[in-house]
């Protein structure tokens, strides 16, 4: 194993025993796997985004039985020293030859189980002709997708919509993570400057309230006029788009949707403007537009990359477009572990429990065992 990677992986199993020191949910869950087995004959196959955080909770459920595959949901978002961690413990990992191809490699393992994000590996799933037990999918791009797809001949367990993960893990995890984020590639200070969110559910909801607590003046953007109204009576004002990218220092998707952020509002954007994406996927920002259109590009710093645009702004764009907090890795892990509990409960309720196919809501008692044990390790 190479020096840097073996570095890697030693802080991966260092980060692991801080989580399990300081927040210990999800052991506590393990534990009772262990004892229980539910997974035993089931293969279970994840596509996921490989962070030290799905190491805790993949090793966890691996103590259950059964047969567990996973695919890297992001390659920026692909930790090596996850990987490896993962692979020891006798988890395969598909990370090295592209997504499309590790999803191929979970579908033709033929998993009974799957836990899924941007509903990516249950799209390839029944474009193959695969029929699973049932699954779990954790983001709202992801319920956006299977809802767009049709009749299931499965049941997929819609954890996103349950209660915990937009109070606690979006609003939360995400609103200090990015800000964490921000400073640490940029050395900017939030105090002071203008914010413009894109998106005003349960992710952007808080990126504009930490972004407020951190002494910025937060407007919001959004295209339904319900959650431009809700951001109005939460103190946000709700401008015109042109007229908000044209103000806006620091401008952050949060809406899931793609090009949020499109060429023709780039353009209207004030040169030093920094680019934040907090959705799931890699194309909120239109990165691809900018990097065709701009007369120089450059390497600011790790992860920071400035685009000249033609008579026009230079932008900054941070992580290349991939959601910020995950890349970086950042913020507090208790909003992130209490959602991969709900995760695991959620699979071992789908060992016990044959719903309908379909999309299925989360069972409360699920939820509640979840905030039972939290409350437990949080003394």
């Amino acid at each position: 194993m190479p020096d840097t990677l073996r570095l890697r992986q030693q802080a991966v199993l260092a980060e692991l025993g801080r989580i399990d020191a300081f927040f210990p949910l999800l052991s506590v869950l393990g534990n009772r796997w262990a004892a229980t087995r539910p997974f035993e004959g089931h293969t279970v196959g994840l596509h996921l985004h490989l962070t030290t955080l799905t190491a805790t909770v993949v090793r966890e459920l691996s103590l259950g039985g059964g047969r567990w595959i996973c695919s890297a949901a992001n390659p920026a978002t692909t930790d090596p020293g996850v990987v490896a961690f993962l692979r020891d413990l006798g988890v395969e990992v598909y990370s090295g030859s592209g997504i499309e191809d590790g999803l191929d490699a979970t579908v033709e393992a033929d998993p009974t189980l799957f836990a899924d994000v941007g509903f990516a590996l249950g799209t390839r799933l029944l474009a193959a002709g695969r029929r699973p037990r049932a699954g779990v999918e954790i983001t709202r791009s992801g319920v956006t997708r299977l809802r767009a797809a049709g009749p299931l001949p499965f049941p997929v367990l819609n954890i996103n919509d349950g209660r915990l993960k937009p109070a606690i893990e979006n609003r939360h995890g995400v609103g200090e993570g990015l800000w964490q984020s921000f400073t640490a590639l940029t050395g900017c200070h939030l105090a002071g400057r203008r914010v413009l969110v894109i998106g005003y559910g349960a992710v952007g909801a808080g990126v504009a309230a930490y972004a407020r607590s951190g002494g910025a003046s937060v407007e919001v953007v959004d295209v339904d006029p319900v959650r431009r109204l809700i951001a109005h009576y939460d103190g946000f004002p709700t401008p015109p788009a042109r007229d908000a990218v044209r103000r806006a220092q620091v401008l952050v998707t949060a809406g899931g949707a793609r090009h949020s952020l499109p060429m023709e509002l780039l353009r209207e954007a004030r040169t030093g403007a920094v680019l934040i994406n907090a959705g799931h996927g890699a194309d909120e920002i239109d990165v691809d537009g900018l990097a065709r259109t701009a007369e120089a590009i450059d390497q600011v710093g790790p992860r920071v990359v400035g685009y000249q645009l033609p008579g026009g702004p230079k932008l900054m764009v941070l992580a290349g477009g991939n959601p910020l907090n995950i890349v970086m890795n950042s913020g507090s892990q208790e909003p992130v572990l209490l959602h991969f509990a709900v995760l695991g409960l959620g699979l071992e309720w789908l060992t016990r429990n044959a719903p309908p196919p379909g999309e299925v809501a989360l069972p409360p008692a699920l939820e509640a065992t979840a905030a039972e044990v939290a409350l437990s390790v949080l003394g």
